[in-house]
Order: C-alpha cells, then sequence, then structure tokens
C-alpha cells in the first residue's frame, strides 16, 4: 500500500525540514516542532499497530537528535523545549540528560489517544483532531519538561516556559489542519481506505 511508506518518508523529511525552522523571539523563542506535530496527525490516518512503528521511529530518531547527553547541558540542545527558550540560563540544567527511549514511551501513549478520533477524519471533520493534536503536544512539551526538572531535583515553572509551552502548542495547532488535508488528500489519491470498525467486530465474534 502506497500511503504507509509515503508517511514513513514524510516523517523522517520532517526532521530534516525542522534543521531549518527558526523560533520566534518575541514569543519565548516558540517553535513549530515538525516531527512530533506530523506525528500527531499521522496517528489519527493508520491503524494500531502501524501508528505504534510511527511512535518508535518518532521517539527514537527524536531523542538520538535531541535528547541531551548525561554530561551535557540542555541549553547546548537545538531544539529542545529548554533549550528553545534561547539565552535564558535560569531553565539550562547543567548536567542532567534524561533516558533515551523517554519519547518512544510518550509517543507511543499519546498516539494511542488519537487513534479515538479516526472516525472523525474519515469523515473529513478535522475540528476535533486539531483540538486534540493541540492538547498532545501540550501534554508532550508538559511531560518533557516534568523530567527536565524532576532529575533536576526542583519543580520550577517560570512564566516564560507556560509561555513557550502554549505557543508551541499553538503553532502545532495552525500547522496541523494542513498535515491533515495533506495526508487526507494523499489517503484519496493512493486509494487508501480508514478502517476502524474491528474492534466492533471481534467483540460480536464475526
Amino acid at each position: 500500500m502506497v500511503f504507509y511508506p509515503v508517511t514513513f518518508l514524510l516523517l523522517l523529511l520532517t526532521f530534516v525540514v525542522q534543521e531549518f525552522i527558526p523560533g520566534i523571539p518575541m514569543a519565548q523563542y516558540a517553535t513549530l516542532f515538525l516531527p512530533p506535530v506530523f506525528f500527531f496527525a499521522a496517528s489519527v490516518a493508520v491503524p494500531f499497530p502501524v501508528m505504534l512503528m510511527l511512535a518508535f521511529v518518532t521517539g527514537f530518531l527524536w531523542d538520538a537528535r535531541y535528547v541531551p547527553g548525561v554530561f551535557e547541558p540542555v541549553g547546548k540542545t537545538a531544539h529542545s523545549l529548554i533549550s528553545g527558550s534561547g539565552n535564558l540560563p535560569e531553565l539550562d540544567m547543567a548536567g542532567g540528560g534524561f533516558g533515551f527511549g523517554l519519547s518512544i514511551l510518550l509517543f507511543g501513549l499519546l498516539g494511542i489517544f488519537l487513534q479515538g478520533v479516526r472516525p472523525l477524519f474519515k469523515r473529513g471533520r478535522l475540528e476535533l483532531p486539531v483540538l486534540l493534536v493541540g492538547f498532545t503536544t501540550f501534554a508532550w512539551l508538559l511531560s518533557e519538561y516534568l523530567v527536565m526538572t524532576f532529575l533536576r531535583g526542583s519543580l520550577h515553572f517560570p512564566p516564560m516556559v507556560w509561555t513557550k509551552m502554549v505557543t508551541d502548542t499553538l503553532l502545532a495547532m495552525l500547522a496541523s489542519p494542513l498535515i491533515f488535508l495533506f495526508l487526507y488528500s494523499l489517503a484519496g489519491l493512493s486509494r487508501y481506505e480508514i478502517k476502524y470498525e474491528g474492534l466492533r467486530y471481534s467483540f460480536d465474534g464475526r
């Protein structure tokens, strides 16, 4: 089926594009995190096993590229939630990277949450999926920051962190309709049909 390999290729391409997406200085260096947003949008369009594969690829590549090492300050990482704040030294964590693979778990759990609105995507109704992409983006950013502050040993939430998380979420919600429409068009061109009645049939014994 053409839809699945093209989706994986597009996911890989988002990591390349991410390198050229600048932050917005006036909004605490808010950044569009394109690979996670694309994954959240694709989770609405693909079946559960494919979603798990996308979660693994997204989380693995994200951690490999952006998670700081054990002795590397978070502020040196190009696109993490904290480093995206630019010159905000009070948000840096000197020497405290978090476990590799955590993003895989987070993306998998959030992808399961998004699987519930696949019927709406099939009918072309994007209102609730867009809102849920915003919710999952905020949940992912908040989880990342909570893990970092937990390892630092102090749960500190300066106002600029909340501002950045909100603006990052708004950017994700602005970009998600375009991604949804692209995936919807790709599904039509490749004659891909979303099937979501599998659980009902299994419970009915048919």
